[in-house]
């Protein structure tokens, strides 16, 4: 295993565990090591052997690969960020995402105005409410 890949999997499980709000003990107890050896695979001191990565994979259900290739705080983020956004608003940022930086430059600007005039449309309807 690579240096990055062995930091970013230490890294990855300190954050899991802490998202799931769990003691190094009590993670440890849940998939049948002692907390001084899932200590050590959190502090990066230990490699985990197969039936260990395959544990804690299925522990937090994803895919042994994420633990060590992926970023999990960004994936996090990732995931928190969208679980109160509507369907069009996920179906926009996945599309989004698909875009050259160009493209997206362009949509941003054509969403401004996009913006503008919705407020202007909203502010004539008003008036003529009056």
């Amino acid at each position: 295993m690579r240096i990055d890949d062995h930091l970013r999997l230490s890294r990855n499980l300190q954050i899991l565990r802490r998202t799931v709000r769990l003691s190094q003990t009590e993670l440890a107890t849940k998939i049948g090591l002692c907390r001084s050896s899932y200590s050590q695979l959190e502090q990066g001191e230990r490699l985990p052997d197969l039936h260990t990565l395959y544990l804690l994979s299925q522990f937090y259900h994803v895919a042994m690969d994420v633990l060590v290739k992926c970023d999990v705080q960004s994936v996090l983020s990732d995931y928190f960020l969208h679980q109160n956004l509507s369907k069009n608003e996920r179906q926009l940022l996945k599309l989004y995402s698909r875009l050259s930086e160009v493209s997206k430059g362009q949509l941003l600007e054509r969403a401004e105005e996009l913006a503008r005039l919705d407020i202007l449309r909203r502010k004539e309807t008003l008036q003529v409410d009056y």
